[in-house]
């Protein structure tokens, strides 16, 4: 019974995956108080990547320490992704700076995701599946906030293969530790639809 309960879970978080990067986040309402379409977009990118490190980072330091090097990575990523937003914000004229910062945190939020993936000895043939059919929707996501598609793509794989891992297994801690962490992040998303832009929910986390 409970590996059909997590099958299904599985299923189900899938068909979030699907739906969420075919209309490439077009559902997310415009902030009231955004510059354009890219601060939002940029907005929310932060906002999903806070929601993950925020969670990571609670259980990094207390159960694996050993992650502690590419989270600070990450950390380091995202401060400053989000110094360059508030710069930008403040003088709207090039989004060059937040374009590669945003760019720089994602490959770290990939590289930490890809440890995980690693360490939890999942089939690379289950892997490959989980990401070809991402990368398929992916691009059909295309020119539709992009910023935070990058991100919210790599969240969501992460959480599809932890998902793969059956409860008793020696890796369920840390699949669940994955999932925990995608769970806040669009927990996070969801919370801010719609809603003004506040830069004080967004702070950068504290390095490890």
């Amino acid at each position: 019974m409970h590996n059909l309960t997590r099958f299904r879970s599985f299923i189900c978080l899938l068909s979030v995956l699907c739906l969420v990067l075919a209309t490439g986040c077009g559902t997310q309402p415009a902030h009231p108080n955004q510059l354009n379409a890219f601060d939002g977009a940029s907005y929310d990118t932060l906002t999903l990547a806070h929601g993950a490190l925020t969670s990571l980072r609670v259980q990094v330091s207390v159960s694996y320490p050993k992650y502690v090097p590419l989270f600070d990575e990450a950390a380091d990523a995202y401060a400053a992704t989000y110094n360059a937003y508030a710069l930008y914000r403040a003088n709207p004229a090039d989004p060059s700076a937040v374009t590669v910062a945003i760019s720089n945190l994602t490959i770290s939020v990939i590289a930490l995701e890809n440890s995980f993936q690693t360490d939890m000895q999942v089939s690379p043939t289950v892997v490959a599946g989980i990401r070809k059919k991402a990368e398929t929707l992916r691009q059909r996501a295309a020119g539709k906030n992009v910023t935070v598609s990058d991100i919210l793509t790599e969240l969501e794989v992460s959480a599809a293969v932890a998902q793969t891992i059956p409860a008793a297994s020696v890796y369920a801690g840390l699949a669940s530790m994955v999932i925990q962490a995608t769970s806040q992040a669009l927990a996070a998303e969801s919370a801010s639809a719609g809603q003004p832009i506040d830069l004080t929910t967004i702070q950068p986390p504290v390095v490890l």
